[in-house]
């Protein structure tokens, strides 16, 4: 069944609610449906059979948080309402998606029967790209991990955490893609504070020694420059080591800046960065 209630009208209506009793159908249903499916259950006060579902329909429709919403209407107070979407008996319960009527059923029924039937009619739980690359990653599965992000890049609605990741993969072996990845994460994200890191670390990658002051840190700072450039990020790290270890305040504080830049670029779950982080932690 695909017909359509007062035409589809356009809009991104927020599902704040998993359930709700509908004062403006339009809005409430209709335009919300373009951004989640809603179901809508056509009930009275008077009516036996729809106080037997409201317990049902609501339990189930709380086990699919997040993929449906309950918007509740009262028949006898929006009649028109009711006779507009072609309701002959109550309870009726319909699921609108994209402002159309995708299925219906009349009458009572088993809360494990309405879960089967959401179960088959709902558009499946959206992936968590992000996690699912986390997790490749977590497991050495580099390629794969790339692969799935970059298909996810291809989506406008791709959240900043991907091109976070690829951003990461990136910077040492491509580093102008690495920077265009990170222009596109937007200021005030989360990811935006780490992108900022990863740009510190680009740029400490083309250090100028001749801008440094004298100090007996200099040579290995200078020296974790070069190693990272050549990939060489545990050597950096433990040159990074001893400049903080040979002077902390020099080049104010740099040395531990650009550890903890590198923390940022590698991630909190990357064994480097909790090893090296204890090793800091004992240096200062």
């Amino acid at each position: 069944m695909a017909e359509t209630l007062f035409g589809a009208a356009p809009g991104a209506g927020s599902a704040s609610a998993e359930i709700i009793d509908v004062t403006d159908f339009a809005r409430e249903v209709i335009e919300r449906s373009q951004q989640i499916p809603v179901l809508v259950d056509f009930w009275a006060d008077w009516c036996g059979p729809c106080k037997q579902l409201t317990p049902m329909i609501e339990a189930a429709v709380r086990r699919f948080a997040g993929r449906v919403v309950l918007a509740k209407v009262d028949t006898e107070r929006h009649q028109q309402w009711a006779q507009r979407a072609g309701v002959r008996s109550i309870p009726n319960v319909k699921l609108i998606i994209g402002g159309r009527v995708v299925d219906e059923f009349t009458g009572v029924q088993p809360q494990s029967t309405i879960e089967q039937w959401l179960e088959q009619m709902l558009p499946p739980p959206p992936v968590d790209v992000v996690a699912e690359a986390d997790a490749l990653l977590a497991q050495g599965h580099v390629e794969d991990a790339h692969a799935l992000l970059m298909q996810a890049l291809q989506d406008p609605q791709s959240p900043p955490g991907v091109p976070l990741r690829l951003a990461r993969l990136l910077l040492l072996e491509d580093p102008q893609s690495a920077l265009g990845l990170i222009a596109q994460i937007p200021p005030g994200t989360r990811e935006h504070d780490d992108a900022q890191a990863m740009q510190r670390v680009l740029a400490f990658m083309q250090l100028s020694a001749d801008d440094l002051e004298a100090s007996p840190a200099k040579a290995p700072y200078v020296e974790a420059a070069r190693r990272l450039s050549e990939g060489q990020i545990e050597a950096a790290m433990d040159s990074l080591i001893d400049a903080v270890r040979a002077d902390r305040k020099f080049n104010e504080d740099a040395a531990r800046k650009r550890l903890i830049d590198l923390f940022d670029w590698l991630g909190s779950g990357d064994e480097r960065t909790r090893e090296y982080r204890l090793r800091l932690y004992d240096v200062l």
